[in-house]
This record gives C-alpha cells, structure tokens and sequence, in this order.
C-alpha cells in the first residue's frame, strides 16, 4: 500500500497542508502515524477530500460533512443518499429565498436608478422635498420595501435596461426560431427538442424575474420540452412597451411571432 505525507496529499488534491491537518483535528480526515510522527494517508484519502470538497461547496457546514464523511467510510451509498437528500431539499429552498430577495433589490436598485436619472438638477441641498429620498424612505414596521415606479405599462414593468431588453429578446427569437407554437387561452405553448431544456429554463427563469406578469411553465415529455407562456388578462402590458414586446414575442398577447 502506498502511503503518502501531508505534503504529497496537499500537492495531489489541492488541499492546503494547514486545512488537512484542520480536518484531522475535526475528525473528517483521519490520518496514520509514522514512527517517527508524522501524517500519512492512503490513496482513498483523495477520494475522502473530493467528497469532503464537494459537501462543502453544496453549503454543508463542517458538522454535517463530518456526520456524512462518516456515512461514506463505512455504509452503503443509500445510506449517504438518504442522508445527504433533505440537507440538499433544505439548502435549496434556503437558495431559493435567497435568489427572490436578491431580484427584488435587484429591482429597487435598477428603479431607483432610473428615477434618479429623470430628476432635474437641483444647486440647493437634498431636502425632505426630494422626491427621490421621499421614495426611498425605510418601510414601516412589518411592511415590505417599495420599489420606485417606471413607465406606466398599464400594470406590468419590465425591469430590463433597453440594452440588456434587446439582448433577451435576441435570445428569445434564436431559441424560438426552431420552436413549434400551439395558441391558447391567454398565451402560447412552445414545444422544442429535450437538448434545449437547459437553456429555455434559464431564459423563463430570467425572464420571470423581470416580467412577473408572465406566467412561465415548463414540462417534458420523452423527446420534447414545453413552454407554456401566459399572461393574466388584468395585468396586460402595452404591445408597444418593452414588456409587451417581450410578451408578443412570447405570444402571451396573441400571435406567438412578432411582427
């Protein structure tokens, strides 16, 4: 069997020797011991550090990697499924909040931007009479953050700057162009081959979190993936404003091809 000291372990796995001896202080990286003292490891060690690595990067914290790495030495597979599967559940439902709150600063940094570009220049000092700091003010108790208005779209913003709005429409038209349309009530179903799964639900994703009057779904079958695209008939944008282009593109406005 070959053994290999710290230094050699650091080197082959790209694990500082700092963090190795760490992880043997916590118990997730046992080590045996020379004679003359030191550290060394089998070649199974490398798939323990790979492991310990991953767990990390998922956002396990070093009490749960170790409970796992525990699980991995000793049982089965199933046994790490079972206990990895609802610390996995549980972190992305952690990411998910996550995500939502950084898409509404996202938009009340964008709004405020846009608000602030549109007041006129003033050579008196900011006052409570600004608007801007008016609009910007803390919510009350128990209330949530408001979000700065752009133009009127008839109840539905688009959050987009113009430049990054084209780019997403660009998107939409190269992915759409080879996409089968079938209308229906209040928007369009889009069928397209299963290797572009990945990136019609980045663009819904994307586009959901711009647009949330658009109602994006997605399901699958053996050979296909559907878009069903929708939006509510009390919250139609302007056809002429950019959230109505993207929604005509998307056929949530009628015809699923702009014109």
């Amino acid at each position: 069997m070959v053994l290999m000291r710290v230094s050699e372990l650091a080197e082959r796995s790209g694990v500082a020797a700092t963090t190795l001896r760490y992880y043997e202080e916590r118990g997730l990286l046992p080590a045996r011991r020379s004679p003359a003292g030191y550290r060394l490891y089998d070649e199974r060690a490398l798939d323990r550090l790979a492991f310990i690595t991953t767990a990390k990067r998922l956002g396990l914290d070093l009490d749960e990697v170790g409970e796992l790495t525990a699980l991995w030495s000793a049982q089965p597979c199933s046994r790490v499924r079972a206990a990895l599967s609802p610390r996995l559940e549980q972190r992305l439902d952690q990411a998910r909040a996550q995500a939502a709150e950084l898409a509404d600063f996202q938009a009340l940094l964008r709004s405020a931007h846009t608000r602030l570009q549109q007041l006129p220049d003033r050579d008196a000092p900011c006052d409570p009479g600004c608007a801007f700091l008016t609009d910007l003010a803390p919510p009350e108790q128990g209330g949530h953050p408001r979000s700065l208005p752009l133009a009127d779209t008839g109840g539905a913003t688009c959050l987009l700057e113009p430049d990054d709005h084209e780019r997403r429409l660009d998107r939409w038209r190269d992915l759409l162009a080879e996409a089968a349309s079938t209308p229906r009530a209040h928007g369009s179903s889009w069928s397209l081959p299963l290797e572009k799964a990945g990136q019609v639900a980045e663009l819904a994703a994307a586009e959901q979190q711009c647009c949330a009057f658009l109602d994006l779904r997605i399901d699958f079958t053996p050979q296909r993936v559907h878009l069903h695209v929708g939006v509510h008939p009390d919250h139609r944008p302007d056809p002429d404003s950019p959230a109505g282009r993207a929604a005509r593109l998307l056929g949530a406005l009628g015809p699923a091809k702009e014109s």
